[in-house]
């Protein structure tokens, strides 16, 4: 019986780890789109998932500036590489009607 509900547990656990985790300040998922606009790279995780100081973030993409050249860098070898698990960690919306700024990207995996 033990065995079984160990087993059961390991299961819930790893289905958890499929699913994107946000709180108020991050996200955990997978980075399922980029784009470039003007001065800074725009990414989205799980399909538009957000934080919650993120809501009202435009299209739901959450953006690195141009000026944070080692994050763009991580985001892009990790899209050119297929390893695309991360937590996104952001500083809510910059400006009324902007997009929600990212402050740190910690690739998983």
């Amino acid at each position: 019986m033990k065995k079984v509900m160990k087993v059961a547990i390991a299961f819930v656990f790893s289905l958890s780890a499929c699913f994107a985790n946000a709180a108020s300040h991050y996200i955990s998922g997978k980075i399922t789109n980029i784009t470039a606009i003007e001065g800074a790279l725009l990414i989205m995780v799980d399909n538009g998932n957000i934080p919650d100081h993120c809501k009202g973030t435009p299209y739901n993409w959450l953006k690195i500036k141009q000026e944070n050249t080692t994050m763009v860098s991580v985001v892009l070898t990790q899209w050119a590489s297929n390893n695309r698990t991360a937590t996104v960690y952001t500083s809510g919306i910059e400006n009324a009607g902007s997009y929600c700024l990212v402050t740190q990207v910690d690739p998983l995996g």
